[in-house]
């Protein structure tokens, strides 16, 4: 990761220190020099030897875990690092070079904990600074992470990466300076895959998803076969209803990663924009085999077998997911269709109360309840309902429809005309957009596992 690499890059990695005992001794001095040239092997091979007769020295464990960290033994690392911790528990090298071990595992607690150490026991080191400060980012602390990260913008501010880490702290909460942060990125390395990406994300939480689409453009043109960018890609262009986009670049991303379970996914989704339905409800399934916990793929079966009329395959994947997840009031609102299809209508009012229960401004859900309500006679409840539907979604057409029939009912022709051709009106709109109207929700990329 580049953010690692930038800790490298000001000075943490070579955490070299003036320990206890005589730090200027010929094996010390050679062990440095071997590190400093790149000769990690010959080194490790150096002070391995020497430790059989000078175990005691926690300077020579300091070393051998550098050379084992660069030769990518991350276990024979961590061992010389403890082991130099045991017998010199305040050295700050030490602690720095475990925590930034720890830090390129992605072990981020770990980092935290012996980098906040190192810092307590006097590191100002910039990289060991900013290490800590995206570990805290890692691990519930982005205030004092963004805090930390903003400090560092002197030493720090001419290298990219600091902008991409200081950009991500700042997406929690303010997207506008996140965008910023992630174009001083760019000002820097005008190619940065993760400042272009986090500049989408960073407009796309501002609603600005046309200027995220430009910076991921820039990103597929930067680097065509990356995969996170072509999934973010595929990601805004299914909220945009650019199916066709959407499918090309998720295609792809699967081509180059079929492991990705966020791809695969996404992929589903698009095609779900395009009504593809059996080729999503297949790339659904595989996926809800890969993750099987995962409630938003049931859902999303469901919602397809009712779609091509698999009414007992559709109630199966609908239940299950409401097992999974029973806050998920789509599920539980398709559920209330399929009881309200089969004339089962107070099966059908309790799964909807629930739904409205969780959101009172469920437009469908207020639609539903209205069409039982009128089905048993009951004109001044399902009135109710159906203005409630609609002041939740002016352009929903079939609440208009089915208030112009309670009107029609209630001898009030005026106004069940108006209803009438105001519903005729908002599907002659949805015609010529030519979009799928969807009830689908289901999470964004980054909740899938």
């Amino acid at each position: 990761m580049r953010n690692q690499r930038l800790c490298w890059a000001t000075g943490s990695l070579l955490v070299f220190s003036a320990l206890a005992w005589a730090a200027e001794t010929a094996i010390v001095e050679k062990a440095t020099a071997q590190i400093k040239q790149g000769d990690f092997q010959a080194a490790k091979v150096l002070l391995r030897d020497s430790l059989k007769e000078h175990s005691s020295e926690p300077e020579l464990w300091n070393l051998l875990g550098i050379a084992e960290t660069e030769l990518h033994d991350a276990s024979s690392a961590k061992s010389a690092f403890q082991h130099g911790l045991q017998l010199a528990p305040d050295s700050v090298s030490l602690h720095e070079n475990l925590g930034l071990l720890f830090y390129r595992q992605a072990d981020y607690t770990g980092a935290k904990g012996q980098l906040a150490r190192a810092v307590a026991l006097g590191s100002q080191k910039p990289g060991v600074l900013f290490s800590l400060a995206a570990s805290r980012l890692r691990t519930g602390e982005p205030s004092q992470a963004l805090a930390d990260l903003k400090a560092l913008e002197g030493p720090l501010g001419n290298l990219s990466g600091y902008w991409d880490e200081r950009g991500r702290a700042e997406s929690l909460k303010e997207p506008a300076e996140a965008e910023k942060s992630f174009n001083r990125a760019l000002e820097l390395q005008p190619d940065d895959l993760e400042a272009l990406n986090g500049a989408a994300a960073a407009a796309a939480k501002q609603g600005l998803d046309e200027k995220a689409l430009a910076y991921l453009i820039k990103a597929r043109r930067a680097s065509p076969n990356d995969v996170t960018t072509l999934a973010h890609f595929g990601a805004v262009c299914i909220r945009r209803d650019l199916g066709l986009d959407a499918l090309d670049a998720l295609k792809k991303a699967h081509s180059l990663d079929p492991s990705n379970n966020s791809v695969l996914y996404l992929l589903a989704r698009a095609n779900i924009s395009l009504q593809n339905w059996q080729q999503a409800y297949d790339l659904f399934d595989t996926f809800s085999k890969r993750v099987p916990n995962f409630a938003a793929a049931y859902y999303a079966m469901g919602w397809i077998d009712r779609k091509l009329s698999r009414t007992e395959d559709a109630r199966k994947n609908l239940e299950h997911c409401l097992t999974l997840a029973p806050e998920m009031t789509g599920a539980r609102y398709d559920l209330a269709e399929l009881e309200e299809d089969d004339g089962h209508l107070d099966t059908a009012e309790k799964l909807l109360q629930t739904v409205l229960h969780q959101n009172p401004k469920h437009a469908a859900a207020n639609l539903a309840m209205g069409r039982i309500a009128m089905r048993r006679g009951d004109l001044a409840r399902a009135q109710a309902f159906l203005e409630t539907a609609i002041r939740a979604d002016p352009k929903l057409a079939p609440a208009h429809y089915q208030l112009s029939m309670l009107f029609f009912r209630e001898h009030n022709l005026k106004r069940a005309e108006t209803e009438k051709a105001l519903a005729a009106s908002l599907n002659a709109q949805a015609n010529r957009a030519g979009k799928t109207q969807l009830k689908l929700i289901l999470p964004e990329t980054d909740t899938v596992p």
